[in-house]
């Protein structure tokens, strides 16, 4: 339990490191350096939309993420989770995507920063920075590995948590292939999910030592 408490702990430090590093570089400091990385990662995907149905792809993918799809889908996986008895990895999800979202909404009022145009008419219209699809992505899938992908042979876990991370990957990428985000704003939005996951593990574990705590002392 101390060993996981201060694991996550470091993780939320040190992503939260990252997370006000990256803000202040952009909107204190004007760090030339992002701004050049920025503007040449997009020019770059700019470069790369030759094939349709590529573009096609990476379109149907990131509006898997777009906040209404995303919230019936979401919806619906909650429904079958607690059909299935998966009480805890409902409240899991929902509170922890809940206090992302809230804290990304905030930054987002915040930051009021411009998005890049892109080629594919996207309706955007929050600020840019950070990637809301980014930061939901990774909560949800580190979120599926830890509620569901701890169990099975080796093998099996490996695969798992291979296609969890090939998913924490993707989306945050499909931003950037479709213009619609700076790289800056997608690596905030990851910085998010991250330290979105790891402050609900510490919240559900704490709650779970704290009951398990009471239990003892009614059981004595």
């Amino acid at each position: 339990m101390i060993k996981n408490f201060r694991f996550h702990l470091w993780i939320i430090a040190i992503f939260s490191g990252l997370f006000f590093g990256l803000w202040q570089g952009i909107f204190v400091q004007h760090t030339v350096i992002i701004y050049q990385l920025d503007t040449a990662i997009n020019a770059f995907m700019g470069d790369h939309h030759g094939i349709p149905w590529v573009n096609d792809l990476f379109i149907v993918l990131t509006k898997l993420f777009d906040p209404y799809i995303f919230l019936s889908w979401f919806i619906a996986l909650l429904v079958l989770l607690w059909f299935l008895k998966k009480q805890k990895a409902v409240f899991f999800l929902f509170l922890g995507l809940a206090g992302g979202q809230t804290l990304k909404i905030i930054i987002k009022y915040l930051t009021d920063r411009t998005r890049p145009e892109n080629p594919f008419d996207l309706s955007v219209h929050e600020s840019s920075f950070p990637s809301g699809h980014a930061m939901t992505a990774v909560f949800f899938f580190l979120s599926i590995g830890y509620l569901f992908a701890r169990q099975g042979t080796r093998k099996q876990k490996a695969l798992a948590h291979a296609s969890l991370l090939l998913g924490a990957m993707l989306i945050p990428f499909t931003r950037l292939f479709v213009q619609v985000h700076y790289f800056s704003d997608v690596l905030a939005g990851m910085f998010l999910g991250i330290i979105s996951f790891a402050c609900t593990v510490l919240f559900f574990e704490c709650l779970g030592k704290s009951y398990k705590l009471k239990y003892v002392q009614k059981s004595d």
